[in-house]
């Protein structure tokens, strides 16, 4: 068991989970975080290399290594301009492709040019994401066709926020859905404190809810049942969707949601997330609500992905509060950062005793392990190559208990 949480949890480029991840189209920064044509570059790190971004005087982004090849000084202090990045160092500049254009110190150097690019990722703009491609060349996919991602940017919110903690503890809180009746829990006089309506009812009324999971092309279906009066049962049906991804229960005509997470290292990831409505804008009581950290967000310290609350202020919990949360703590994004930070920066699952609700975390945990295998014997991927997995949302409906699951995917139309 060590030895299968070491694998799990290891992302670099020379490690069987590392070259799974590098197998998919993954979120690399937002959009916004290159506002406009030839503005400052941004760092990125993503499983545990370090690369610059930069958007172009003809609106490309550029995704490259964050040092000149020349004497390894970073790009990021470049001047990004007239379609390139150009070091400051010695004036050596780079476009989009990696490809460098000009040396300027010397005689022949637009000639000696040609043969000293910069390593370079290509990358996709969609539904407010730069995502990128890091895998090899000749595997190259079409990019993932999220929900979100083939709708007017009007109808998307795109966040993101630092956890620093392993992505993969952070995926499970996302694929847990026994915590939503204690860490997410509301007392009487607290009613809907995160707006997420029947969700937080009947995960207050009922702890013990009743888990399905079934393995599916994509990753895996996850359907949670609770009581929800004498005579119907509230269900949660999820899509997780390796290696990263999880669209969250919504009820029928609300707003989607969606999460991933992105390991900046193996002891540091981005939660993204996303919501959307693919049959209108979303207002701006909405927008405002996510952006100010109201709802279910974590509040950001101004400027930064980082939240304000963390360990050093154990994340903003108050101890009187608990009269109308459970724990105290302000959001329920908060609650999740608190609870996986907790666990340390790369959880020893070997010293988990798990129980019966646990078993999404299982078939997530085996189904990783088995692709990375896959991966490492040299079997052809399909997984990512089909852009259409990873379409479809995921519901929280109420419905009679005499109709069983298998009509309600019916009636879904889920896949």
């Amino acid at each position: 068991m060590r030895d299968d949480n070491f694998m799990l949890t290891q992302t670099a480029s020379d490690t069987p989970v590392g070259r799974l991840f590098r197998h998919f189209w993954l979120p690399a920064l937002l959009s916004s975080e290159l506002p406009r044509p030839d503005c400052p570059p941004v760092r990125v790190r993503i499983l545990g290399e370090n690369l610059v971004a930069f958007r172009d005087s003809d609106n490309r982004v550029g995704l490259l290594d964050a040092h000149c090849p020349h004497r390894r000084a970073e790009l990021y202090y470049g001047r990004n301009e007239q379609g390139g990045l150009r070091c400051i160092y010695h004036g050596w500049k780079f476009d989009v492709n990696g490809s460098c254009v000009d040396i300027p110190t010397e005689e022949n150097g637009c000639e000696l040019a040609k043969s000293r690019p910069v390593a370079a990722y290509p990358v996709i703009e969609q539904g407010g994401v730069v995502w990128v491609w890091m895998g090899p060349p000749e595997r190259q996919p079409a990019p993932p066709e999220f929900d979100f991602c083939t709708l007017p940017l009007s109808h998307v919110y795109i966040s993101k926020c630092l956890m620093k903690c392993n992505y993969l503890q952070a995926l499970e809180g996302s694929i847990d859905y026994s915590h939503i009746s204690f860490l997410h829990k509301e007392s009487a006089g607290g009613a809907d404190v995160f707006g997420i309506g029947e969700l937080i009812r009947f995960a207050n009324d009922d702890g013990k809810p009743t888990i399905s999971t079934t393995p599916t092309a994509y990753g895996m279906r996850i359907a949670a049942r609770r009581n929800a009066g004498d005579d119907a049962y509230f269900w949660r049906i999820a899509r997780w969707l390796a290696p990263a991804f999880v669209v969250v229960p919504t009820e029928v005509g609300n707003v989607c949601r969606a999460n991933a997470f992105i390991p900046i290292d193996d002891e540091n990831c981005w939660w993204y997330r996303i919501r959307y409505h693919q049959d209108r804008p979303l207002t701006k009581s909405e927008i405002s609500g996510y952006s100010d950290g109201a709802f279910d967000y974590a509040e950001l310290i101004p400027g930064t992905f980082n939240p304000r609350g963390s360990r050093e202020n154990d994340y903003l919990q108050d101890r009187e509060k608990q009269s109308k949360s459970f724990t105290g703590i302000p959001s329920a994004q908060l609650q999740d950062l608190a609870i996986q930070e907790s666990q340390g920066k790369i959880h020893d699952r070997s010293l988990e005793k798990l129980v019966k609700s646990d078993f999404p975390l299982v078939q997530c945990r085996r189904t990783l392990l088995r692709l990375a295998s896959e991966l490492e014997q040299g079997a052809a991927f399909a997984m990512s190559s089909d852009a259409g997995l990873f379409r479809g949302k995921a519901y929280a409906i109420t419905r009679p208990r005499d109709l069983p699951l298998e009509a309600i995917l019916d009636e879904l139309q889920f896949d």
